[in-house]
C-alpha cells in the first residue's frame, strides 16, 4: 500500500496545503530562459580540464544524504543522525556506529567484487557489457576505469583533476573532470574501447553530475550562477537549459531534465524553459537518489517516518511513498530502478529493494560504507562504495539471488 503526500506549511496563522508541480521564478530559477545562451569559456584553459598535475585534490564528495533535510545530519559512519524532531520536543540522536550490528541477507552471499581498492570512487555507469566509474583520486591523480561485468581485469581508459559525474552511450564515455582549484571544469569523452580522450564541452563554474541522451550530454554546474547546461555530442560551446541552484544529481526522460536543489525535485524542458518544482521542501524532501521511468521520477527520502523511495509523475502530481527503508531512522542515498523493482542504499550501509508497486523494502546487502552509486540491468544490480576514506570498489548482485516477499 502507498501513501499518497501532500506539503502543508505554516504562514502565520494559517496552514497552507500545496501538491504538484509548481513553476518557480526568482533568483537562480529563471522563468523562461530559452536554449542557445552559451555558457562562458574556458577558452585556453581548457586542456588543463584533464589534469596534467597528480597531486590535486579529488571533487568533493556528493551533499551528505540529507543534505537537503534538517533531520538528517552528515554521511559519515559515526556522524549522528536525527531520528525524531517534532515539535515541543528534543531530537532523538542516534549514532548510526553505535548501533547493534545485524546479520547479512542471504543474498549478500551472491554479492561479487568487480573492482577492489580504489581510493575514491564517485559516479558510475553500465552499458551492455561493462561498468564504468570515476575514481576522483584524492589525494593522487584521478582515474577513468571500466571493467567487464563478468569480472576480470579493470581498464583504465582516462586520468585527470577532480573527476566525478560519468555517463555512457554505446559508442562513447563521457564524463567530468575539473582544474586542481575547482574554479573550472570541462565534459570529456573518450570511446569505450579506448583511446585520445578529449574535452566535448569547456565549463567554466563547477560541473557535477552528468547524463547522456541519442543528441546531448547533460550536466548540473553548481557554481553561484550555474544551472542545467548542455553540449551537442558533436561538440560546442555549452547551452543553458535552466537555470538552477546548487543542482545535485540529473536524470533524463524523453522530453525533459530532472535534478535535486534546495528547493526540492526540480525539471525544465531539454529544449530549454523555466524551472518547476515537483516538490516542496516537507515530509518527504529529495536528498540523493534520483532516478526516471517512462511514468514517474522516484527519489530517496530522508526526514523520519518517510526514508525509502517516493515518486511523483513526470509532469507533476501528489508525491506517493513507494516503500520505506527498513531502517527508518537512516537518509536516502542513491536509487536505480528496472521495469518492477527500485533499488536503493543509506547511510547505515544497506542496499534494499523494493516493488515499484508498493510494498516492504528488503535488505539486499549490509556493510556497503557509502555506497556512492548505483545501477541495474536485467541480470544484475551493481553499486560503488566509496569506503568513507578506505579503499572501494565495485560491487555486483544478480537478480537471481534477490527473493522479493
Amino acid at each position: 500500500m502507498r501513501a499518497t503526500l501532500c506539503w502543508i506549511s505554516a504562514i502565520g496563522t494559517v496552514l497552507v496545503a500545496a501538491c504538484g508541480g509548481e513553476t518557480v521564478g526568482g533568483a537562480g530559477q529563471g522563468s523562461g530562459t530559452a536554449v542557445g545562451t552559451a555558457a562562458p569559456s574556458m577558452g585556453t584553459n581548457a586542456p588543463a580540464a584533464m589534469g596534467g598535475g597528480g597531486t590535486a585534490p579529488g571533487p568533493a564528495e556528493p551533499p551528505a544524504y540529507g543534505a537537503y533535510g534538517a533531520a538528517s545530519s552528515g554521511g559519515q559512519a559515526g556522524s549522528p543522525s536525527v531520528v525524531s524532531e517534532e515539535a515541543g520536543t528534543e531530537p532523538v540522536v542516534v549514532n548510526p556506529s553505535s548501533l547493534p550490528p545485524s546479520p547479512p541477507p542471504p543474498s549478500q552471499a551472491h554479492l561479487v567484487t568487480l573492482a577492489s581498492g580504489h581510493t575514491c570512487p564517485w559516479g558510475m555507469a553500465i552499458d551492455a557489457t561493462s561498468v564504468y566509474w570515476t575514481d576522483c583520486g584524492d589525494p593522487d591523480l584521478g582515474h577513468v576505469q571500466k571493467v567487464s561485468k563478468a569480472g576480470g581485469v579493470v581498464v583504465p581508459l582516462a586520468s585527470g583533476n577532480r573527476l566525478s559525474g560519468i555517463a555512457v552511450d554505446s559508442t562513447n564515455v563521457y564524463w567530468v573532470a575539473g582544474t586542481a582549484d575547482a574554479s573550472s571544469g570541462a565534459i570529456m569523452v573518450v570511446p569505450v574501447a579506448g583511446g585520445t580522450p578529449t574535452v566535448l564541452a569547456p565549463e567554466s563554474g563547477e560541473p557535477a553530475h552528468i547524463a547522456v541522451d541519442a543528441s546531448f550530454v547533460y550536466w548540473g554546474d553548481m557554481s553561484p550562477n550555474g544551472g542545467i547546461l548542455k553540449a551537442s555530442l558533436a561538440g560546442g560551446s555549452p547551452l543553458m537549459v535552466a537555470p538552477a541552484v546548487a543542482p545535485f544529481q540529473i536524470a533524463l526522460s524523453d522530453t525533459a531534465v530532472f535534478w535535486l536543489g534546495p528547493q526540492g525535485l526540480m525539471t525544465a524542458p531539454k529544449t530549454g524553459g523555466a524551472a518547476v518544482a515537483l516538490t516542496r521542501p516537507g515530509p518527504t524532501i529529495p536528498n540523493n537518489g534520483l532516478a526516471v521511468n517512462s511514468t514517474a521520477v522516484y527519489f530517496t527520502g530522508g526526514l523520519p517516518g518517510t526514508p525509502g523511495v517516493s515518486e511523483v509523475p513526470l509532469g507533476g502530481g501528489a508525491v506517493v511513498v513507494v516503500s520505506q527503508s527498513a531502517s527508518s531512522s537512516f537518509g536516502g542515498g542513491p536509487i536505480a530502478v528496472d521495469a518492477t523493482r527500485a533499488y536503493w542504499a543509506d547511510i547505515s550501509g544497506s542496499v534494499y529493494a523494493a516493488p515499484l508497486s508498493g510494498g516492504s523494502a528488503i535488505v539486499l546487502a549490509t556493510g556497503q560504507d557509502n555506497v556512492d552509486a548505483i545501477a541495474v540491468d536485467d541480470d544484475a544490480v551493481y553499486w560503488l562504495v566509496n569506503g568513507n576514506g578506505s579503499p572501494g570498489g565495485v560491487m555486483k548482485l544478480p537478480l537471481s539471488a534477490i527473493a522479493m516477499p
